[in-house]
Parts: C-alpha cells; sequence; structure tokens
C-alpha cells in the first residue's frame, strides 16, 4: 500500500498540468506521507525527560487573579523585607530569592489561620470594597 502511494505521488508530481482531481489526490498524498513520516519518527525517536508530566499529588492548583492594587503591594511587601531585614532573610531562609510572590502569599494563608473569624470577614469585606474602586 505505502509503495503503491508513493509511486501515484511521483507519477503526480511528475505531471506538468493537473486536473483538480488529481491536484487534491496529490493533496490528500503528501499529507498522509507527511503524517507517516511523523509516525516513523515517534517510533524511532527515545522518550526525552518525564520528569514532572504525571502529578504526584491531588493538590487541585487555585486560580487567583490579583488586582494591580494587589500585585503592587505583593511586590512592595517583597522588597520592603528583602532591603529592611534582608540579614534576616539569609540568615532564616539561606537566600534573598526565597522572598517571592507565591511564598508570600502561602505565608499569608498561613498567618490567616492565626485570626478570628470576625477579623478574617472584616478583612473579606475590605477586600470586596477595594475590588470595587
Amino acid at each position: 500500500m505505502l509503495n503503491v502511494d508513493n509511486q501515484l505521488l511521483n507519477q503526480l508530481k511528475s505531471k506538468k498540468k493537473l486536473t483538480p482531481t488529481e491536484r487534491a489526490q496529490l493533496k490528500a498524498l503528501e499529507r498522509k506521507a507527511k503524517q507517516q513520516q511523523k509516525q516513523e519518527q515517534k517510533e524511532r525517536k527515545p522518550k526525552g525527560n518525564v520528569f514532572a508530566t504525571i502529578p504526584t499529588t491531588k493538590i487541585t492548583p487555585l486560580p487567583i487573579r490579583f488586582t494591580s492594587g494587589e500585585r503592587v503591594g505583593l511586590t512592595t511587601l517583597a522588597d520592603d523585607i528583602k532591603s529592611e531585614s534582608m540579614e534576616l532573610v539569609i540568615n532564616t531562609l539561606g537566600s534573598a530569592r526565597e522572598i517571592n510572590d507565591t511564598k508570600l502569599v502561602r505565608a499569608a494563608v498561613y498567618l490567616l489561620q492565626m485570626h478570628s473569624h470576625e477579623e478574617i470577614v472584616d478583612a473579606i469585606k475590605q477586600v470586596k470594597l477595594n475590588m470595587i474602586r
């Protein structure tokens, strides 16, 4: 089948003028040859690094969109911590790169557990007001 398709493809390519049916047939054969070529390459090619392609935990990510003010607040807080407490950061965490947006949000969640429900509800109310503005 493959050999017959290749012969037909070569015959159509060698013609100077093709009819519309022959042009369609030529495109179909070229597409089929290209797919077969890709399959052969996949079969020959050894699998690359598959690290982190399969999740190892049941954690589902939580999509959060920050307002521009919140984003600025996170960046400002990170910069302030780095500039004012650099020695503490390096002694405790080992590097200034440990202060980033993701870890700040995780630290906020940890600190949130220490507050009462009333304080959290008041903070949510304030955040809603800030989002409306």
